[in-house]
């Protein structure tokens, strides 16, 4: 557990990373079906919000989420090695007064080394304000029981600025580790970007953009990243217009993450909200997840996508968590036929849905 004097050292840096290998996505034309299914109920990963999941190089499953207890927010790192039926907590990677410090969106990724990474936004505020913006990685040598500070790849000045909601990739070289993440320019313009590190998250190039740099008033984020086949890649985020109701949409690239283009609107139902998104690539078949407000009554439920021809139509619609539940993650499991869809449904859930 990172104690307090932990943090404190480390406000302007603070805290630490996760990391988890993501599962190779499996060539387009070898598809499974698209039809999804809910398979089994939801099982608790603990309690807390944000949860995201990647295997291990020995099969097993690293998940993350974050907890509130006693006026702090808690990055909690927990471990299942029965493809997510049961999940049992492993670490705590960083704790801060939630008064003051804001870390959360934690994702974890395991290298190739075998250290595990996590990072997770990491900012300060005050009277409820924000005062600086960071985006910090910390790591783990021993499967995710202790950590320490590795790097902090963004950091702004508030109150504007922000980054969110951070998302790490291997390259197709396998050495080049790739940062997704969100950044505000104004209260109505927010970009996708990505920066790339070839000394395992010790050090960092400087952003570009992926989406949102046509437009000073759309609002991307939320960015989740798939490998369709080969070095072809889509990247999902929600975005809203002026102030409008927020969609999902996606761009891809044809160089495993150097440029983008093709922006496409994923899913955006008339007078209601979809956001949130994430994406994975289940044997094939690309799956997308999103929260949406879409049926009315109080909060929104998460449901998902599926596409058989790599993101160019979206169908099958199907509801994993009911209202209210927020913050969806996506996890293939190895038999690439199935995956975890992940929420906040009263606390961090996993539920496995089979594609047929």
């Amino acid at each position: 557990m990172v104690a307090h004097g932990f943090l404190a050292r480390l406000t302007a840096a603070a805290l630490c990373l996760l990391a988890i290998p993501i599962s190779t996505a499996v060539p387009i034309e070898k598809r499974t079906g698209v039809v999804p299914t809910l398979s089994g109920g939801e099982n608790a990963m603990g309690g807390g919000t944000y949860p995201r999941a990647n295997y291990l190089s020995d099969g097993s499953i690293i998940g993350a989420y974050t907890a509130f207890s006693n006026g702090d927010s808690i990055l909690t790192v927990v471990h299942s090695t029965d493809n997510g039926v049961t999940w049992n907590q492993v670490g705590t990677v960083a704790r801060g007064a939630t008064a003051t410090t804001d870390i959360d969106n934690p994702y974890p990724f395991q290298l190739p080394s075998g250290r595990i990474l996590l990072v997770f936004r990491n900012h300060d505020r005050s009277n409820g304000g924000y005062t600086f913006f960071r985006i910090t990685i910390c790591y783990s040598d021993d499967n995710g029981v202790n950590w320490s500070y590795l790097s902090t790849p963004a950091s702004d000045p508030g109150p504007i600025n922000g980054n969110w909601e951070p998302f790490l990739r291997l390259a197709e070289d396998g050495k080049t580790l790739q940062l997704y993440y969100s950044r505000e320019n104004s209260a109505a313009d927010q970009d996708s970007l990505m920066r790339t590190s070839t000394d395992g998250g010790a050090s960092w190039t400087s952003a570009t953009v992926i989406s949102g740099a046509d437009s000073n008033n759309q609002r991307d984020g939320m960015l989740g990243v798939a490998q369709i086949s080969g070095s072809n890649l889509i990247a999902i985020f929600e975005s809203e217009t002026n102030g409008g109701k927020f969609s999902v949409h996606s761009v891809t690239s044809s160089d495993d993450g150097k440029t983008w283009g093709n922006r496409k609107t994923v899913y955006a139902p008339s007078g209601f909200n979809a956001q949130a998104p994430q994406i994975t690539n289940v044997g094939g078949t690309l799956v997308a997840s999103f929260q949406t407000d879409e049926d009315g009554g109080s909060g929104e439920a998460i449901k998902i996508l599926t596409s058989g021809d790599g993101g160019a139509t979206w169908g099958n619609k199907l509801t994993t968590f009911p209202a209210t539940s927020n913050w969806a993650g996506l996890l293939t499991l190895n038999d690439n036929a199935s995956f975890l869809s992940l929420a906040d449904h009263s606390g961090a859930k996993a539920q496995k849905v089979t594609l047929s």
